[in-house]
């Protein structure tokens, strides 16, 4: 699958952060897999699910965003990736 965005977010704790993402996931029927290093998830949305991989080298983590709805933009996703990944203070993360 080609690639439609990609955003990255600095980690604190990998392992902490993860695992709530995985939690978060099976809460909504998604799904987030993989270890401290990469992995994959699908998201479901109203709208249609939010596919992709994600890799982690040094701390950040790089998500591939694979297949999404086409009507929802990537500064949607990236929000909703926020708040699932417990990332709230807008100062402790960053973007491309």
């Amino acid at each position: 699958m080609a690639t439609t965005c990609q955003f990255e977010r600095k980690l604190g704790n990998v392992g902490k952060t993860l695992a709530r993402a995985k939690r978060e996931a099976a809460k909504f029927g998604s799904v987030f897999e993989g270890d401290e290093a990469a992995g994959h998830y699908r998201l479901r949305t109203p709208l249609g699910s939010v596919i992709g991989t994600y890799t982690v080298e040094s701390s950040v983590c790089r998500f591939d965003v694979e297949k999404k709805p086409r009507v929802v933009p990537r500064a949607l996703i990236e929000r909703v990736f926020d708040e699932f990944m417990g990332w709230g203070d807008p100062d402790e993360r960053w973007s491309e």
